[in-house]
């Protein structure tokens, strides 16, 4: 672990954080800009390396902290690099986790994401998704970027917790030789309530505004639908989906009993 200490906002490093706040850049370089005391305490309670994390010399925290470089800065290239409006009293980068297709194969209960353009809302799905014990993510068409710092944050500490890949529907026929495909639908038959999940399978989810796109429903194997009383007639998706990742684990531990 190197030590380095930086007291100038002009350093050629603090530039380079700063430019990977913008996602081009920060993808071509595959990395991810980490900034929020909640989410940075949060991945170093739970061991997360970092490649380089930003913080001044008294931080608390520093003990316990696994990263490759470790740069001691003041508090005015601490609100340089960081993306929040409260003061936040570290930064980090990490490198973008190596996520394989082929291991999605080998997953009981997957989840697809269909051009969810809220990060808010993504960052809850995954952070529930994580609660639930969901085996791994898989997004399409046009979703928000994985590694959005709001997304980051919604996520919590749990962003890396579990596999996520960005691809596109034809990996799906690949999935769906092993795996049935279940779509999230307004109005179907089956109530996800008492819905029997299959042994390996992937539930869809689109996003608020439009909905699922026809090229998944047309791959889907069966629909669900939550039913809702009161004549409310949706959910926020994150709610939704949280909802069916608690549907999905019962009706685990109904098959394992």
């Amino acid at each position: 672990m190197e030590e380095i200490e930086i007291k100038s906002t002009q350093n050629d490093l603090v530039k380079y954080v700063v430019k990977l706040q913008n996602a081009k850049f920060r993808k071509a370089n595959k990395l991810i800009f980490v900034d929020g005391d909640k989410t940075m305490v949060g991945l170093i309670d739970d061991g997360v390396e970092f490649e380089y994390i930003f913080l001044k010399k008294d931080n608390r925290y520093l003990n316990k902290i696994k990263a490759k470089k470790i740069i001691y800065v003041n508090d005015k290239i601490l609100d340089k690099i960081s993306s929040v409006v409260t003061p936040c009293s570290m930064v980090g980068i990490i490198k973008e986790p190596e996520v394989n297709f082929s291991d999605f194969l080998k997953f009981n209960k997957i989840v697809l994401l269909d051009g969810i353009k809220d990060a808010g809302n993504l960052g809850t799905i995954i952070r529930s998704a994580c609660a639930f014990l969901v085996d791994g993510i898989i997004l399409v068409n046009d979703c928000v970027d994985i590694y959005n710092s709001k997304t980051i944050r919604s996520a919590a500490q749990n962003m890396f917790k579990i596999p996520i890949i960005h691809s596109d529907v034809n990996l799906i026929h690949q999935l769906k030789k092993t795996h049935t495909l279940i779509s999230t639908v307004v109005n179907s038959k089956n109530d996800i309530t008492n819905y029997k999940f299959p042994e390996k399978y992937i539930v869809a989810f689109g996003s608020e505004a439009s909905g699922l796109s026809e090229e998944v429903i047309k791959l889907s194997d069966d629909k669900v639908t939550l039913l809702m009383d009161n004549n409310v007639e949706s959910l926020n998706i994150a709610v939704f989906a949280s909802i069916t990742f608690a549907m999905m684990k019962l009706n685990q531990r109904f098959i394992c009993s």
